[in-house]
């Protein structure tokens, strides 16, 4: 469909297409689920942190091998709009059935089935921005659907939140949660409608996805940290092919090769740190739910005003500078989580790491855009494309990894040894990226 929407927030003449807004229902529905299930673990179906960190790792495994899947079978079919009705439809069923889970094995069978579905929509949908825009176009239209993305996540972090505040006057806890997840099944099932109605079978498809360096610049890691805890390796828009294997083979003493090293360590510690955060949040510091989301919505709406400021300094002064120093305030961060896990529980405790987080949230700008541009200056030219593809399968394995890791951390020895262990490796990554720093500036020089 032609039809498109001014922004009336970016200069006269530019527009969004209104097939876009097509998965806006669909990412208010996958936000909540994603906000809700460690709560819905621990306080609706008895779970603990350990449960919800193996059940986070084995959705983030599922749909890694589910994003290879379904693009590669969009792409050698040719057709792009029943699998998005595919993945749409499944998540909707899994995640309503989800909210009626009554023990852990549903919720893991469920949610695992769910993320074999979420990773339809992701592959498919970049391969329609693919399809539908001449190449000179792409970089924009894959930012503006990036910005889409991310403030459907605060949108439905707000909406959720008042949720949780107002229905608390009537209802159970339990009740709530189960009816807040209900709501996330239904209301992104109409994206399946809005499917149908405005995103059409484009004209000429393309089969074989070609990448454009004019991308490089606009590939991030995930606009909202928090979805690429839950689903890392989901938002790039290269789906990993043969020739990414050839990536297995690269010398680990060579700059790219470590840069993956510190990439794999880097993602492990996030995902050690961030995928407890929310129980650590209820459990330690007894925050109620509503607090829990709106410390994600203030950092989750940093994170997507930020993101197209800090893309534009990334493309006017490529290099790993800015990562490193990101990544090293992240390490002080972590540092303060595992301080204040040791305090004894206070409201000032809780006010002080809604703070600190939010400069989490500074950070991951630069470190979701700057990471991937690493990665295409240090592959080469004509090499860009299979590097990305192979970074996206490491860093979704590390994630989930961490996950398993964090997990385990927070059960055996406490929050307060989980985050500092991300914390040491989160310094360690930021010393070996300093020491890459020459090279990346020699290739930006060439």
């Amino acid at each position: 469909m032609s039809i498109t929407i001014k922004n009336i927030f970016r200069k006269p003449g530019n527009s969004v297409p209104l097939w876009f807004f097509a998965f806006v229902p669909y990412k208010v529905g996958e936000s909540l689920l994603i906000m809700l299930l460690p709560l819905f673990i621990v306080q609706v179906v008895g779970g603990n942190v350990a449960d919800f960190a193996k059940i986070n790792a084995l959705t983030s495994l599922v749909g890694m091998l589910g994003f290879i899947v379904w693009g590669n079978l969009s792409d050698w079919t040719g057709y792009r709009r029943i699998f998005l009705l595919m993945g749409f439809l499944g998540f909707a069923i899994c995640t309503s059935m989800l909210s009626f889970g009554n023990n852990i094995s549903q919720v893991l069978l469920l949610t695992a089935l769910g993320g074999f579905f979420m990773a339809a929509v992701t592959p498919v949908g970049s391969a329609l921005v693919l399809d539908s825009f001449p190449e000179k176009q792409w970089s924009k239209f894959f930012g503006r659907f990036y910005q889409i993305t991310g403030w459907s996540f605060v949108g439905s972090l707000l909406f959720g939140m008042s949720w949780l505040t107002f229905a608390s006057k009537w209802f159970s806890t339990v009740a709530i949660m189960r009816g807040l997840l209900l709501f996330a099944g239904v209301v992104s099932s109409l994206s399946l409608i809005l499917c149908l109605l405005w995103i059409p079978e484009p004209k000429i498809v393309r089969r074989h996805r070609k990448f454009s360096p004019k991308l490089i610049g606009q590939l991030t890691v995930g606009v909202i940290e928090r979805r690429t805890i839950f689903y890392p390796a989901r938002v790039l828009y290269f789906v990993f092919n043969r020739n990414s294997f050839k990536q297995v083979f690269q010398p680990l003493g060579s700059p790219l090769g470590r840069y993956y090293l510190c990439s794999i360590l880097l993602f492990f510690a996030f995902s050690v740190v961030f995928v407890s955060f929310p129980i650590f949040l209820t459990d330690t510091l007894k925050a109620t739910n509503a607090q829990v989301f709106l410390i994600a919505l203030v950092k989750s709406a940093i994170e997507s005003w930020l993101y197209v400021p800090v893309g534009h300094r990334v493309n006017q002064n490529p290099g790993i500078k800015l990562l490193a120093q990101a990544i090293a305030l992240r390490c002080g961060i972590f540092g303060i989580f595992a301080f204040l896990a040791l305090m004894p529980p206070a409201p000032i405790n809780l006010v002080f790491i809604g703070l600190t987080h939010i400069l989490t949230g500074v950070t991951w700008a630069a470190i979701s855009v700057s990471s991937s541009t690493t990665v295409g200056l240090l592959a080469g030219k004509d090499k860009e494309g299979s590097a990305i593809g192979f970074y996206n399968a490491i860093i979704g394995a590390a994630g989930a990894l961490g996950s398993l890791g964090s997990g385990y951390l927070s059960a055996t020895f406490g929050y307060s040894v989980c985050f500092g262990t991300g914390a040491l490796l989160a310094g360690l990554t930021s010393v070996w990226l300093w020491r890459l720093h020459p090279v990346v500036s020699s290739k930006v020089s060439q």
